[in-house]
This record gives C-alpha cells, sequence and structure tokens, in this order.
C-alpha cells in the first residue's frame, strides 16, 4: 500500500523533473518534500497525459519551484492500487500549502477552491 494518500487515492512519489517519463492519463501534484518526510501539495491537476502536462511548461511550475517543488506526485489512470479496505474519502498523508489550487476541469467558471472538499475534506479549505 502508498504511504502517499490525497483524497485516499495513491500516489507515486518521483522527482519533480521526471514526469515527462509517465505517458498516462492521471492525476500529478506538485509538491515539497520537507526533511520529515512528509509531502507538502503545491497543485493537484488530472490530465489526459502526465508527460505533456507536468513540467516546465505548466502555469504553475514557476511559482511551485520558487516554494520549494522538489517532487512530482503521481496517480496513473488504471494502474493497480492496493488500498486499505473501505478507506474513508478524506484520508490523507500529505499537507496542503495555502496558496494550493486543485484543477481538475477545464471550465474556468468553476473555481479550483470549490473541489478542494470533494478531494481533502474540510481539509483544504482550512488549511489543516
Amino acid at each position: 500500500m502508498s504511504d502517499i494518500l490525497i483524497g485516499g487515492v495513491p500516489f507515486l512519489a518521483l522527482s519533480h523533473r521526471d514526469g515527462r517519463f509517465i505517458r498516462l492519463a492521471g492525476l500529478f501534484a506538485f509538491a515539497r518534500r520537507e526533511p520529515s518526510g512528509i509531502y507538502h501539495v503545491l497543485h493537484l491537476e488530472m490530465t489526459e497525459v502526465i508527460a505533456r502536462d507536468a513540467g516546465p511548461a505548466h502555469g504553475r511550475w514557476g511559482w511551485a519551484l520558487s516554494v520549494g517543488m522538489n517532487t512530482l506526485l503521481v496517480h496513473g489512470f488504471g494502474q493497480p492500487a492496493i488500498l486499505a479496505q473501505d478507506p474513508p474519502l478524506d484520508w490523507e498523508t500529505v499537507t496542503w500549502h495555502p496558496e494550493a489550487r486543485v484543477n481538475f476541469l477545464d471550465d474556468e467558471e468553476v473555481s479550483e477552491a470549490d473541489l478542494s472538499p470533494l478531494l481533502a475534506g474540510d481539509r483544504a479549505r482550512k488549511g489543516r
């Protein structure tokens, strides 16, 4: 079982520049791994091709680097994952940066903040 969970979904940690090797649809998160081993999420996004979207051309890449991004967390859709039986939907082993964004839809009228409770319970809004 993965020890990196966001909203109950397991993620794999890679170097922040290794997204170019992941040619799958899925979720990716720009993150900062703290010395304690905890991952601090800076940006979370769903994409059709991680290799295409999780790199230096991304609009949040520069900002994420400026706040210490050193890790790319990935979850490939359709990949097998071992989960605990009946995990809560807000089960997380990460923390969130106060300026973290969540982008699951291309519709600009939907605020990323509107989606964060779906991912992380109230934790994302309250900054826990």
